[in-house]
């Protein structure tokens, strides 16, 4: 989750057209808490809004004053979630904060950099994803707003709702300059790899649990449909972990990494391991065999087009891909069914780095941060809000079965999924197998918590080094790590351009923040 961040969003925009979830209430293990036929109208849904509000005493919300925000988002808005954001949401955000709310989209390129960074620096007033590196970035350069005066008096239910971990991984210097959204097993993210179950059982197999069996799935599919694409992406780093080195490996960005099995401060240069070259040569050769298709090279987002069409064989997977997925696959091909599995990973627990989903930052200068706090807060305070924004209006966008389970009436979306996914909320759609649900519920059983868990790199002090090594991995890089080059003929080169960048001064000046952040990190 914190290596190559706008990439992960890309692959992650092609689920959530999908992603069907289960509710956790305390009445069954798949939801099923009480519904009312709208929340707007619930006195459950305002019982915190603007007639609550005290401006005489600190400790309670102030939305006394109406105002306008701006919610940056990256994917297009349907038409349905237009209707619902001009009516029942416009208010119920009147009603509970006292606020007005502008949506702007922007395709998914422009996250991380782009047209963000230039509203950010141009010092536009607006709210949007974040990950942890580019909050980094951003707030070395003063364009994030501090929201700890906030937290605590326009966000109590998203506190009780997500893990206080999610919102020290989105601290610096002690400083809440981001608000995580979220609370969801989502250990070993990329680590496994998700297939066709259906083309799997449909060529004589029932399993994969290693590389030497993948390989030999893509050789029987191939066989039988010549057409098909092997692996739908270029970054297998974490997918092939376990089969490239016997260390628990975790990556802070694209430069490095830590031994999470090693109870140390110690960060490793990626690309100066043996480690990598290794992974390099299992990628070019995944590359001349086919199963990355040559048009990879030059068109990147066909992959993520053929797979949705059900025209490949297999995927990085995370704990809920195999659901998020499904629906659009199954408009290609009724019978598709996926799954998830790791290759050869014995005995190394999953690391997580959290169970939020994501976060928003508040740009610098807005009038009123505490408003978008508020704001936030609505998305994870209860289960009438959390239908709402992530299913449009009971009985007309959605349906909720006698065992909690969902049933989408409409193919429109509403805020992204992936985003929202909380268990205490989060509910299935009938056709998701029980075994599935169970397997979700214990995915994070023998997950540990990565080390580098709440530490913020500062930049500061090598911002043009950074700048220098990001165009460097994506002109030399990127190529060998894709395996679309030979590493031994094309990383001499490569690594003298990273010298030449700054990659020595930039990892020293990383493992000197880390390593006094670890000293005094809280011991278990």
């Amino acid at each position: 989750m914190v290596r190559r961040n706008a990439s992960r969003a890309l692959l992650a925009l092609v689920f959530t057209i999908t992603l069907v979830l289960s509710a956790c209430s305390s009445k069954s293990n798949e939801g099923g808490a009480a519904e009312s036929s709208s929340p707007a109208a619930s006195s459950g849904a305002a019982s915190s809004g603007a007639a609550s509000s005290d401006a005489n005493d600190p400790s309670k919300p102030d939305f006394s004053e109406p105002v306008k925000l701006k919610l940056l988002f990256y994917t297009g808005q349907s038409k349905r979630m237009a209707e619902l954001a001009s009516n029942e949401l416009k208010d119920l955000v009147k009603k509970e904060i006292n606020a007005e709310i502008e949506y702007v989209y922007l395709p998914w390129s422009e996250y991380g950099g782009g047209k963000t960074d230039l509203m950010l620096s141009s010092g536009e007033e607006f709210a949007a994803y974040t990950d942890i590196n580019y909050m980094s970035k951003s707030v070395s350069k003063g364009l994030y707003a501090d929201l700890t005066p906030y937290v605590d008096t326009y966000a109590p239910d998203l506190k009780s709702n997500v893990a206080a971990a999610s919102f020290d991984a989105f601290k610096q210097n002690g400083k809440q300059y981001a608000i995580p959204v979220g609370n969801r097993a989502s250990s070993a993210a990329f680590y496994s790899v998700m297939v066709r179950q259906d083309l799997l059982e449909e060529v004589g197999m029932t399993t994969i649990g290693s590389l030497a069996d993948l390989e030999q799935y893509y050789d029987k599919v191939h066989a039988k449909y010549p057409d098909m694409i092997g692996f739908a992406s270029t970054d297998a780093t974490y997918m092939l972990m376990y089969e490239y080195t016997d260390q628990n490996l975790n990556w802070i960005n694209n430069f490095i990494a830590v031994n999470e099995a090693a109870q140390d401060d110690k960060l490793i240069s990626w690309y100066e391991t043996p480690e990598f070259k290794k992974y390099a040569g299992l990628m070019n050769g995944w590359y001349k065999k086919g199963i990355i298709p040559k048009y990879a090279v030059t068109n990147q987002p066909q992959l993520m087009s053929d797979w949705n069409a059900g025209k490949a064989m297999f995927f990085p997977g995370t704990a809920t891909r195999p659901i998020e997925g499904i629906a659009g696959i199954t408009k290609a091909v009724p019978t598709a069914k996926l799954q998830n599995y790791f290759l050869s990973k014995n005995d190394r627990p999953k690391i997580s780095r959290g169970t939020y989903n994501t976060a928003y930052f508040v740009s610098a200068n807005v009038k009123h941060p505490e408003r978008y706090v508020a704001f936030f807060n609505l998305l994870q305070k209860n289960q009438e809000l959390y239908d709402l924004f992530t299913y449009g209006i009971k009985d007309k966008d959605y349906s909720i079965d006698e065992n909690g389970r969902v049933t989408k009436l409409t193919s429109d979306l509403f805020l992204d999924d992936w985003m929202m996914m909380n268990d205490k909320f989060m509910r299935f759609e009938k056709s998701v197998p029980d075994d599935f649900i169970e397997q979700y519920k214990h995915w994070d059983d023998d997950a540990i918590l990565s080390k580098t868990a709440g530490f913020n790199f500062d930049n500061t002090a090598v911002k043009n080094e950074e700048s220098k090594l990001n165009g460097v991995f994506t002109e030399f890089i990127a190529p060998i790590a894709s395996g679309f080059v030979d590493y031994d003929t094309y990383f001499p080169k490569a690594l003298d351009k990273l010298k030449a960048a700054g990659l020595d001064k930039y990892i020293a000046e990383y493992q000197k923040q880390f390593s006094a952040w670890y000293a005094n990190k809280p011991k278990a």
